[in-house]
C-alpha cells in the first residue's frame, strides 16, 4: 500500500512538472519592450517640419478670418449709423447682409478646421509608417514579443508567436 502511495505522489509530481514546464519556457521566451511614442514624436525632424507646415496653414486661415471678421464689423457698424429715418427695406437688406457675413465667418471656421485637421492626417500618416515600420523591425530582430507604447498604452507590436486570447475571455463572459 505504501508503494502505491509513494508511485501515485510520484505521478502528481510528475504530471505537475509536465504542466509547469511549458509556462516556464513560455515565460523564459516572453520578451515585452516599451517606448513612449509622445517622446519619440519630438524627437523626429519630420514631426518638426509637420508642426511648421501646420503652423504657416493655421496662420493664413487665421489672416482670412480676421479679414472675414473685419468686413462684418466694418458693415456692423455702417447699420447702426443709419440714420433713424432710413427706409425699412434698406434696414432689412441690411441686416440680410450682416447675417450672411456672420454665417460665411462661421462656415469659414468649420472649413479651416477640417482642413487643417486633414492636412494633419495627410501628413502623419507616412510619419506614423515609418514609426511602424522601425518598431516591427526592432521587434523581429531582437526577439520582442510585445512593444508597448508607454504613452498610449497600445500594443504597436505584436510577435506572431504570441497568444490570442480572445477565445478564453468571450468564454470566461459567456460569449458564443
Amino acid at each position: 500500500m505504501e508503494k502505491n502511495k509513494t508511485t501515485y505522489n510520484m505521478k502528481k509530481i510528475i504530471i505537475a512538472l509536465l504542466l509547469a514546464l511549458p509556462f516556464t519556457v513560455m515565460a523564459q521566451d516572453l520578451k515585452i519592450g516599451v517606448f513612449n511614442s509622445q517622446e519619440l514624436m519630438t524627437m523626429m525632424p519630420e514631426t518638426n517640419a509637420m508642426m511648421s507646415e501646420l503652423e504657416t496653414m493655421k496662420l493664413d486661415f487665421s489672416k482670412q478670418a480676421e479679414t472675414l471678421q473685419t468686413e462684418f464689423l466694418k458693415k456692423q457698424e455702417e447699420f447702426q449709423a443709419l440714420p433713424e429715418t432710413t427706409d425699412v427695406t434698406i434696414k432689412e437688406h441690411k441686416q440680410r447682409e450682416l447675417a450672411r457675413l456672420y454665417q460665411n465667418i462661421e462656415e469659414f471656421a468649420v472649413s479651416a478646421d477640417n482642413a487643417l485637421k486633414k492636412k494633419q492626417q495627410e501628413l502623419m500618416a507616412p510619419i506614423a509608417t515609418k514609426i511602424q515600420q522601425a518598431i516591427k523591425k526592432v521587434g523581429d530582430e531582437n526577439g520582442f514579443t510585445y512593444i508597448i507604447d508607454n504613452a498610449t498604452g497600445v500594443a504597436p507590436y505584436i510577435s506572431p508567436k504570441a497568444d490570442n486570447v480572445l477565445p478564453l475571455i468571450k468564454k470566461a463572459l459567456n460569449i458564443q
